[in-house]
Formats: C-alpha cells, structure tokens, sequence
C-alpha cells in the first residue's frame, strides 16, 4: 500500500513538472517585433514625408540586413524583426525636377542618414531625417552702389551677398571684387563677342576672414559688406540724405581701405574689417565700386594672392586687374550706368551674366536687387538665371537683410 502511495505521488509530481513548463511556454512572448522606420525631408525642404526611400535595417550581431523602400506616407513598415542592436542607413536621390519642386532649385541631390545603433526589443516605431550636401550656393542678393539722392554722398554703400542654398554655409574665405566702374567706353579685355573671353577682371579684390567655420550663414539668410559700417542716416560722419543704416547690427563687414597708408577712412571699430587681397589704386582714399556701377563677381579661391595680374590692352595705364577664370566664379551681375549702355560695353562676359542691369543714373539712392523666386519653409529662394537683366529688379529703399 505505502509503495502504491509513493507510485501515485511520483505521478502526480512529474505531471505537475510537465504542465508547468507547458504553461510556462505558452505565456512566452513573440521571438520577432514589427518596427516602423518614418522618413522625412530636412526642414530647409519643408519637411514632410519621403516615399521611395531606401532603407537598411542591419543586425549588428549577425551583420544580416534587411531592406526596405518607404510607402507614400514616408514609411519602412518591418516585419519579423529579431530583437537586438541595429543599425539603420537611408538614402533617396532627387531628380533635378523633383528638386525643384521641393527647394526651388534644380539640381540632382542625394540625401542620406545613418542611426549607428537602434535597439529593438518590441514593437515600435522611429522618425529619421535625411540630410544632403547643400542645394544651391551663395548669390548676389543686393548691390548699392549709386550714391545718396540730392547730394555727392557714395559712402553708404554696401553688397549683400545671400545663402541661397537649403543648408548653413560658412562665409569664411569666401571672395568678392568688383571691376573698374562701368563707363561709355568699351573696355579692351572683353572682346569676348569675337574672341570668346570668359574670365572676370577686376580691379579690387576683397575677402571675408576666418579660419572656415567661424561664420556661419544659415539657409535664407545673408551677409552685409559696407563701405563704410556705420548709420549713415543719422552718424555725424554719415549724410542725412542717405537711405541706410549699416551699422554694427546691420553690417557684418566693412571695407577699411588700409590699402593707402595715408587714408582717411575711418575703422568702425563694431563691425569687423574685410581683408583687402588687391586694389588697382593705392592712392584712393576709400573702396569705391563706382556711383555708375561696375561688375560684381562673388567667387572661391585657396589663393587668391597668386591669381595673374594684366594691364588692360591698349591702355597707357599701369594699373592692373586681377584675372578670375570662370571656373572659380560663383555669380556675377554686371550693373551699368543706365539703360543707354549696349552689349559690347559690359564689363562682365556674357557665360558670367548674360545681361545687365541699371538702377538708372547715379546718386538715385536706389539699389538692385534679386527678384524671389518661391517661398519654401520659410526660406525665400531667389531667382537665379545667370541672367541679371532677369534676376534683378530696382529697389526704390535699398533693405540690407531686408526686403
């Protein structure tokens, strides 16, 4: 009987065994997740979804990955996802035309992120930006140059130069000059209708310092150069007749002409100084563009000091001009003296701006300035044809970071 006993306890307690781990299987959960990767456009793009995305979902454990392309609404939906560490690599191309459409500026771009690690050990979901080299590039957002109305005053000038591109680009290094001021007289370095010249040559040059990232421009926003950085308006070295203020909050740099020893320029000591890379005239007591305009050619150089230096042909002048080839120029306007002038007496080649533009006479206390093409975002893009007959309208209140 006590044997029969202990036979049925021995049962009863390997059955209880096998039904606990039986019951302990069955509340085990899933060994796979389902995990949602979002995509979406970087904010100077306007944000939104990405379709047609391309996304790698890698095991960093057994390097096996995983890959997917976002639906319309800008979704990597995975399934049977094991739980572990992963990491997670997107890109999308852009055509030219779908660029366009979401910048404003046609070009193919290649955007891409990469996650080094996400863990999964549930379901979930995760949002992910992209991000790409910049689309677009600095331009010419305004130049004045004619002088305060009712008076001799052409100091208050000033060149805005704008980040027209969909990321933060740095200022530093970058390169400006202008030509010598636009004339009646034809100048004998373009006889690029017949002789295909496609070089800038300009008769200052200047640039911005810094040591590459210490001025940092962000998408839709600009840079002021004064001639002089002060209120012009009210400054008792200004004129009262002059239409800007460009002071310390308004200009960024100024044009200390540090070329004539003997200048009587004065330093602004708010607004931090260009540096004066070359100047045709040593003996000119300020940076003068030119109240009849002149060329204005913005461009990158490592350097600059070693461009070649040419006399004009022709001219009994030892004056010489600094050669910029075309392939280090990033935008021109040639402006001119008014609507009278013809083709053949440009100052920049046709391929640097295949027109020109006028604010119409000189001391008009009037500027040009580039026409906006689209608003995207937030971020005004800016018309940009090479073409500143085109580009660039006639600004009745000049508006250095305005509009």
């Amino acid at each position: 009987m006590k044997n029969k006993i202990h036979f049925l306890l021995s049962v009863c307690i390997a059955v209880a065994v096998l039904t606990g781990c039986s019951s302990d299987d069955s509340s085990s959960g899933p060994d796979t997740f389902g995990y949602d990767i979002h995509i979406e456009y970087p904010e100077s793009y306007g944000g939104g979804v990405v379709a047609n995305a391309s996304v790698v979902l890698k095991n960093l454990s057994t390097n096996i990955e995983t890959s997917m392309t976002t639906d319309e609404d800008g979704v990597a939906a995975f399934t049977e996802i094991a739980p572990g560490n992963y990491s997670v690599t997107v890109s999308r191309t852009l055509s030219a035309t779908e660029a366009e459409a979401l910048t404003g500026i046609g070009a193919e771009v290649f955007l891409n992120a990469t996650l080094s690690q996400l863990q999964i050990l549930a379901d979930g979901a995760t949002t992910i930006q992209l991000e790409g080299s910049a689309v677009g590039d600095w331009v010419i957002k305004e130049f004045y140059y004619s002088g305060a109305p009712d008076s001799y005053y052409f100091y208050d000038g000033f060149i805005e130069i704008y980040n027209n591109s969909t990321d933060v680009q740095y200022a530093d290094g970058l390169l400006f000059g202008t030509t010598k001021s636009a004339s009646s007289s034809s100048t004998s370095f373009y006889g690029f209708i017949t002789e295909g010249y496609e070089d800038a040559f300009l008769a200052y040059v200047m640039q911005i310092p810094g040591n590459g990232t210490d001025y940092p421009v962000e998408p839709g926003a600009s840079v002021v150069i004064a001639i002089d950085g002060i209120d012009h308006k009210d400054d008792p070295n200004g004129n009262a007749n002059s239409p800007v203020n460009l002071g310390p909050d308004v200009a960024d740099f100024e044009v200390y002409f540090y070329a004539n020893p003997n200048t009587p320029d004065t330093d602004s000591p708010d607004v931090p100084n260009v540096e004066i890379i070359y100047s045709y005239s040593t003996t000119v007591f300020d940076y003068l563009p030119g109240v009849f305009g002149s060329g204005l050619v913005i461009f990158r150089h490592d350097n600059p000091g070693e461009l070649e230096r040419l006399t004009e042909p022709g001219s009994t002048s030892s004056r010489e001009f600094v050669r910029v080839p075309k392939a280090y120029v990033v935008d021109a306007l040639d402006a001119v003296a008014n609507s009278s002038v013809t083709p053949e007496l440009k100052r920049l080649p046709t391929n640097l701006d295949a027109g020109m533009n006028t604010v119409g006479g000189s001391y008009t206390g009037t500027s040009l300035r580039r026409k906006v093409k689209q608003e995207i975002g937030g971020r005004k893009v800016l018309l940009d044809t090479n073409n500143s007959a085109t580009d660039f309208e006639v600004n009745n209140s000049p508006s250095p970071k305005g509009w």
